[in-house]
């Protein structure tokens, strides 16, 4: 098998088990956002201490850190190893293949704020929640169940999303910052062609294009799913599995 190819696929897998050690880390989370719900005190089932549930919202915060950023910091350090598999990939196919250890670093770190903003988030939403429905005095069984939906349609859903995403689009990004700078003049478009491609994708995949084509297809055609931003970052859009590989 080609080394490009095989080491698409490794990301992919990748991407995949990253998905899992995110979803071990959520139920984590739910588990310890029921234990301190359970810490609220009740007048006759319902909530009704202001004094617990502004302080409760200092103790989420410590359980999403716990729980989620950590997890998060871990998955985001192995892309380090993702950027050494693509530097050893792309010099099986030109000596001059290199990256900047700080370009790893920044986009890593890029990578992180944007899942510490999606837990900010969730913050925002769960410890609004609780103080309004201290204030009107909701009953506790219902406050709980409206947090877990939370976790499950707010941060699972978009932290999941998010995930795939930012490491796709890392390993895109640094696909095609090794490439130009080792003088590639075309791009082929690489990754699956199955059920789950999109007919856009499809349409691509296995063609060389010049970079002013690829400008021109990607900002002039729509499709579902599609991200704005630089085409050789977002590639096909949400969930993408493609990439572009400089030819040499």
């Amino acid at each position: 098998m080609a080394a490009d190819i095989d080491q698409l696929k490794k990301l992919v897998a990748l991407a995949e088990t990253h998905q899992a050690k995110l979803a071990k880390a959520l139920i984590e989370l739910e588990k310890n956002i029921a234990t301190i719900m359970a810490s609220a005190p009740l007048k006759d089932g319902r909530l009704f201490d202001l004094q617990w549930a502004i302080q409760a919202r200092v103790v989420l915060r410590q359980a999403i850190e716990k729980d989620y950023l950590v997890a998060i910091d871990k998955i985001i350090r192995e892309y380090k190893g993702v950027a050494a598999n693509a530097l050893s990939m792309l010099s099986q196919y030109t000596e001059f293949a290199k990256l900047d250890p700080a370009v790893i670093r920044q986009l890593q770190s890029l990578s992180f704020k944007g899942f510490e903003d999606i837990g900010q988030q969730y913050l925002d939403v769960i410890s609004k929640e609780v103080y309004n429905n201290t204030l009107t005095g909701v009953s506790f069984a219902e406050s709980v169940a409206v947090i877990k939906a939370t976790i499950d349609t707010g941060l699972k859903k978009y932290a999941s999303q998010g995930l795939h995403d930012s490491l796709m689009q890392f390993d895109a990004t640094i696909n095609t910052k090794m490439a130009i700078d080792a003088g590639a003049k075309t791009f082929k478009y690489q990754g699956p062609d199955d059920s789950a491609t999109r007919p856009f994708c499809e349409k691509h995949v296995g063609k060389v294009y010049t970079k002013e084509e690829i400008e021109e297809i990607w900002n002039s055609d729509t499709w579902a799913g599609k991200i704005s931003g630089n085409p050789f970052v977002v590639r096909g859009g949400y969930n993408c599995r493609h990439r572009f590989r400089g030819q040499f």
